[in-house]
Order: structure tokens, then sequence, then C-alpha cells
């Protein structure tokens, strides 16, 4: 297998600063109030309004909860709410200030009828660069993995 080297320096330019990236969107988010923390507030929430929501952040999960994960995504896939998948449940979870671990967070739309008066339509740069990051992998079926910071 032939692999062109620019591709991969495209690749690797476009992935830059992804976890920073994904760090600046969630405390955003988190600030605004627009996140729903843990799987079983996300399955709630998807259920009632699944068009107002952007983003859902996975972490790696538990084997037993392998099913809820792959149901999760193929929901988010079916409603074209980009997946980022992340490193570790542990520094998602004390990004988002969960107080238990959470194998994902999904962030609110700054567009929906709940939040129109707080911000523009407007995505933030950060969050601007994490859609540009998911629509690159947005045909691949195993999604890369952002790298949190550790702090």
């Amino acid at each position: 297998m032939v692999v062109n080297n620019e591709l991969i320096m495209d690749l690797k330019f476009h992935t830059v600063g992804i976890g920073s990236s994904a760090r600046k969107a969630l405390l955003q988010a988190l600030q605004e109030q627009r996140l729903v923390v843990g799987l079983a507030n996300a399955v709630r929430s998807l259920s009632k309004e699944p068009d107002q929501f952007t983003f859902c952040f996975m972490a790696p999960t538990e084997e037993d909860s392998h099913m809820h994960e792959v149901l999760l995504e193929a929901f988010c896939l079916e409603h074209d709410i980009y997946i980022v998948r992340v490193d570790s449940a542990y520094k998602l979870s004390r990004l988002v200030q969960s107080s238990v671990i959470a194998s994902c967070a999904l962030v609110r739309n700054k567009s929906s009828k709940k939040f129109a008066g707080k911000a523009s339509n407007s995505f933030r740069r950060s969050e601007s660069i994490l859609v540009e990051h998911c629509e690159l992998f947005l045909e691949d079926p195993h999604k890369p993995i952002v790298k949190l910071p550790e702090k």
C-alpha cells in the first residue's frame, strides 16, 4: 500500500490543536449551560429534541456499555450530530465538571430556542474548527480519537 505523504501532512495540519479546540468548545458550552452530560441524560435529551444538538463527545467506556455507545453513535449519525471521540472519560468529566465519570457529553446548538437570546447563530472559532475536523473524517467509519489536554 502506497501512502501519499502530502495527504498525511494535510491530515496532520487539519488535526493540530483539535484537543485544545474541543476543550474550549466544552468549556464555552458549560459556561453557557448548553451541555448535557452522561449517557442517560444524553439519551433522554436526544429522544425529546435531537435537532437541538451539534456535537456528541464520546469517551472510551467499559465493555458492558458498548452497545449503548454504538446505538448513541448511530442515532447521532442519523440526526447529523457530529461525533467527537475523546481519549479519556476522566478528562472529559473533569472538563465538564461532572461529579461522576462521564462517557459522553452533548453540546446544544447556540441557535436553539432556549439559547437564542444568549448567543449569536455563528459558531465560536473552537466549534468551527471542530466542525471542520468532523467533516474531514465524516465518511471514515473509525473516527480519530481527540486527545484532550491534561489541564
